[in-house]
């Protein structure tokens, strides 16, 4: 049985990639900025929702591709809505996970230790990544990220923030402050640093004899092929580049608890 992630480090170096950033630099009032504006915006949005859409929609992210492979259906290249992920078992429950997640990290915010729990909550995400075979690119990364800030983004705006005179007429202007736009991005950029500092870790430690748990068929399927896959992410970590093992496919796991 596997233990917690945060059980299983050991004082490891300070380049290691189960080293994630110390502190968050969040002030008091950013978190409680946060706290409530996912209050608000889980009640304007299911944001989870909202995100399989993008990703689905976001062909940088691979997201269809592993839904496909999951479900052996062909989704097609069309437009998807919030509608369409609600009806699709295997998108929904990634929602729900997504919805999950967050529930959990944004309940830590106001702790006293709240920057290693979200820490250790995050790298235990990324770990979980690598061991379902969802392999991730940079590209990969950022698009999750970028597609997560414009889901509360889009929610938080769906609430309007007053009406102004332009140009002699009455207009609706939406918008969201700056600081809770600024205080979601460095909450984003930390759990996805740590979620690819757990995904790196959990890659150089896993057992090339003992394949991890797939979601679709294992595109390592031998020791060999295994262990030059490590080989290549160890070169990423080392030189920077987001090289890519042979026959690794892209996509994005259940955000769950």
């Amino acid at each position: 049985m596997d233990h917690p992630f945060s059980h299983r480090r050991t004082s490891p170096a300070p380049d290691s990639p189960s080293v994630g950033p110390k502190t968050i630099n969040l002030s008091i009032a950013e978190r409680q900025c946060i706290c409530a504006s996912w209050e608000k915006a889980s009640t304007q949005s299911d944001i989870g929702c909202e995100l399989v859409a993008r990703l689905l929609n976001d062909n940088r992210t691979r997201f269809r591709a592993l839904l496909e492979c999951k479900s052996g259906s062909f989704l097609g290249s069309g437009n998807y809505t919030t509608e369409d992920v609600n009806g699709m078992k295997r998108a929904r429950s990634v929602a729900d996970g997504v919805n999950c997640f967050f529930n959990k990290v944004i309940s830590k915010l106001m702790d006293t230790n709240y920057v290693e729990e979200i820490q250790d909550l995050s790298l235990q995400l990324g770990a979980m990544h690598f061991r379902m075979k969802v392999w991730f690119q940079a590209e990969n990364w950022l698009c999750v990220k970028n597609c997560l800030l414009d889901s509360v983004v889009s929610a938080l705006l769906k609430d309007v923030k007053g009406t102004y005179v332009i140009c002699g007429g009455l207009k609706k202007v939406q918008t969201v402050e700056k600081h809770t736009t600024h205080a979601w991005f460095k909450f984003v950029q930390f759990i996805i640093q740590n979620m690819k500092k757990g995904f790196l870790a959990e890659a150089l430690n896993s057992d090339s004899h003992q394949p991890p748990k797939t979601e679709c068929a294992s595109p390592c399927s031998s020791a060999k092929e295994s262990r030059s896959a490590k080989k290549a992410i160890a070169f990423a970590m080392c030189s920077g580049r987001p090289e890519k093992p042979t026959g690794m496919a892209d996509g994005l796991a259940p955000m769950s608890s």
